[in-house]
């Protein structure tokens, strides 16, 4: 049955409201200090890679999950894997519940990841309204922020009185956005073109990747969505250390969660600023520029996180979601006239699997230097920053170099 033009049009509508649910987390400013209630330092960093690499394994299997069986059925799935999740984190007492219930929110991100732009994008199309789509996905991506940023002060607040209201908090909007995909209607692909069988789905997909363009997207993505991650890997122990000082002591325990929320939620508000000025940015500097200095600025961050343990740094962790918000709708935009309807969430999908492994392996490396040690102390934190901020500069100055290959493409 074809969807009709309303119900399509109740899709882009709908849209921006189901990122607004699926994006309230309020468990975002305290999940650190959950988990260091419960585990040591490094059994907590060892759950954080556990979350990347869950995503990691079933990135692929869920953007083929959409292409294949369609793109309302997997966000319905994403969000009731998310309601699960939440159900353990509440009830967690050891790192075997933790384990299970990071395994469970990192499949409910990876169902969702692809899944909602392709479901947008393929609404669009069906409407013959290609050419709205990096302004959808704009809009979609200020509705997300400012729903972060919100939530982050819920969960800050929570998190005073008892950590796991944040979680419990989070089940409630992971619920509302299972009714917002009851609400969707699946909309046609090109030619009403099914997913191939999953190894040849997979070899079309990749086939992408051999484009010179692609291949610096995926390259460009990896990077950004790693260092991106640090910060926000690592900003809460920050604040802990912050906490132990004498002229800081007003960060202590009992402050931590509602300082990390405030922190956290002006760092989303300034994704949802970031969103809203990257249309203007994009047609003044251009794709290649644009992209380039938001990896610059993470790197900034991570480097000055690494240098002093000093209330003034938070200020640049604020400034985390700003450059890849602005550079999410450009990037996507980009991407759509080189990707078939039918491989768009796989494709995606391979985008964020090869993002969440990176980091994942990343973390743990960088559990190494940390596991093992009885409480977190100031070297340790600054010895994994540096080494990030080091990295990060190297790899930028590989991407720059790499960018001149496709620059008529990045204009």
């Amino acid at each position: 049955m074809n969807p009709t033009i309303s119900s399509l049009e109740r899709n882009v509508r709908l849209f921006p409201r189901y990122k607004a649910a699926t994006s309230f987390s309020p468990w975002l400013p305290v999940f650190f200090l959950y988990f260091i209630e419960h585990v040591t330092l490094g059994e907590a960093v060892l759950l954080g890679s556990t979350y990347y690499f869950s995503a990691f394994l079933l990135e692929v299997p869920s953007g083929y999950c959409s292409d294949r069986f369609g793109r309302r059925l997997t966000l319905t799935l994403a969000s009731i894997m998310t309601a699960l999740a939440c159900v353990l984190f509440v009830l967690a007492d050891s790192y075997v519940l933790l384990f299970a219930a990071q395994a469970l929110l990192a499949a409910g991100i990876a169902f969702q990841s692809g899944s909602d732009s392709a479901l947008l994008y393929d609404s669009l199309r069906a409407l013959g309204r290609e050419d709205e789509y990096t302004m959808r996905e704009t809009i979609a991506q200020k509705w997300s922020m400012t729903s972060l940023a919100c939530s982050c002060l819920v969960g800050g607040a929570l998190g005073t009185i008892d950590l796991r209201l944040a979680y419990l908090v989070t089940l409630f909007a992971a619920l509302f956005a299972v009714t917002q995909c009851v609400s969707f209607t699946e909309p046609s692909t090109e030619s009403d073109e099914k997913a191939l069988d999953f190894i040849r789905q997979m070899k079309r997909a990749l086939g992408y990747f051999s484009s010179p363009f692609l291949g610096w997207i995926l390259a460009f993505f990896v990077l950004g969505f790693s260092l991106e991650h640090v910060p926000f890997e690592f900003y809460q122990p920050y604040l802990k250390l912050l906490g132990e000082s004498s002229v800081t002591s007003w960060l202590a325990s009992n402050s931590a969660p509602m300082v990390s929320g405030i922190v956290i939620s002006i760092s989303m508000f300034g994704g949802a600023i970031g969103a809203a000025v990257s249309q203007r940015l994009i047609s003044r500097i251009g794709l290649r520029v644009l992209l380039l200095t938001s990896i610059a600025i993470q790197v900034v961050i991570i480097a000055g996180m690494s240098i002093v343990l000093h209330p003034v740094m938070l200020s640049l962790i604020m400034f985390r979601n700003f450059s890849m918000s602005m550079a999410r709708g450009p990037m996507l935009g980009a991407i759509a006239p080189y990707v078939d309807s039918a491989q768009r969430a796989t494709f995606l999908s391979m985008l964020s699997l090869a993002g969440r492994a990176a980091f994942s392996i990343a973390l743990a490396l960088l559990s190494v230097l940390v596991i093992g040690k009885e409480a977190l102390n100031w070297n340790a934190l600054s010895q994994v920053l540096v080494l990030a901020a080091i990295v990060g500069v190297l790899a930028l100055c590989a991407l720059y170099f790499y960018s001149r290959n496709v620059a008529s493409e990045l204009q």
